[in-house]
């Protein structure tokens, strides 16, 4: 009878043992579904109001053709509204130069288009990269316009190749525009 009476409590303190294991893991996937609610709160709430258009295109292996042309649709719908107009650029420590130099080609919604060379500063006079991040990649986000209005509403459409002297440029990841309301 002793026997047996160990074997319940033997049976038991299993029981109980499965029970606290499997009591943790609802606790982890409390744990899980929390954090993945405080992750949605704080990607909702990192969402940015006064943004009009952003996106990047990435450069295939880091290495920007001369004759690879990046184009970007924006479709501006209030003609009165002031815009602060931006490039982004994301290169890497292998980018051999302090500075870049872009065409952007704006074709106008009535067809019309304007052509610039812009030069964007990427490191300072003693090589150290403007940009942040840490590591290899460095974000920059440069100001092109600020407090531009856009003449007409429709869609334009922006033309940016690179205008380095040459023909495989290393170290650009990728190159954005941004669009967002001026402040």
């Amino acid at each position: 009878m002793t026997s047996k009476g160990l074997i319940n409590n033997a049976q038991y303190f299993r029981d109980f043992s499965f029970m606290y294991l499997n009591g943790l893991g609802c606790m982890k996937k409390q744990r899980i579904a929390w954090f993945i609610s405080l992750l949605l709160i704080l990607a909702v709430s990192a969402c940015d109001p006064g943004r009009i258009y952003d996106q990047s295109i990435a450069i295939d292996d880091a290495r920007w053709a001369r004759d690879s042309v990046l184009h970007y649709e924006v479709l501006i719908d209030d003609s009165l509204q002031l815009s602060n107009f931006y490039i982004s650029i994301r290169n890497n420590t292998d980018y051999p130069y302090s500075n870049i130099y872009l065409f952007l080609t704006t074709e106008f919604p009535n067809g019309h288009a304007t052509t610039d060379t812009i030069e964007c500063i990427l490191a300072d006079k003693k090589g150290q990269w403007l940009g942040n991040g840490s590591g290899r990649l460095k974000d920059n986000l440069i100001m092109l316009q600020q407090s531009l209005r856009f003449p007409i509403t429709g869609t334009y459409h922006f033309y940016i190749e690179q205008g380095m002297r040459e023909v495989i440029l290393p170290g650009i990841e990728d190159v954005g525009l941004r669009v967002e309301l001026f402040k």
